[in-house]
């Protein structure tokens, strides 16, 4: 073997493992944000499931569905899960009046005029 081939073996090899290695940090810096946007859509698509059998939800009975929910990513032991099922649940149906999904009545919340059920 010659030692030019050696030397661009090692320069190929060092340059695969730089480019998995900051690929790795950059998915463990977006994790968190990640794990938080599964949350949401996870307790998005349950309150649309209850929308779509119901009239109207409220915060408490959303503070129910939320309960327990969690989401991980494949290959990462890391999760997010509510703890705090009520503030939880406050912040998702603010977010989803926000993007126009849902209006609020009173205390209680329905599907926005423009969905259908």
């Amino acid at each position: 073997m010659k030692i030019s081939t050696i030397i661009l073996g090692i320069i190929f090899f060092a340059l695969v493992t730089m480019l998995i290695y900051g690929w790795g940090i950059v998915r463990q810096k977006k994790q968190s944000g990640d794990l938080m946007n599964m949350l949401f859509s996870k307790g998005q698509s349950r309150v649309k499931k209850y929308l779509k059998a119901h009239d109207a939800i409220t915060l408490g009975q959303t503070a129910k569905l939320c309960e327990g929910l969690e989401a991980r990513q494949p290959f990462s032991a890391n999760k997010a899960v509510v703890r705090d099922a009520r503030d939880f649940a406050g912040q998702l149906l603010s977010y989803m009046v926000k993007t126009g999904q849902v209006e609020k009545r009173g205390a209680e919340y329905i599907p926005a005029a423009g969905k259908k059920k």
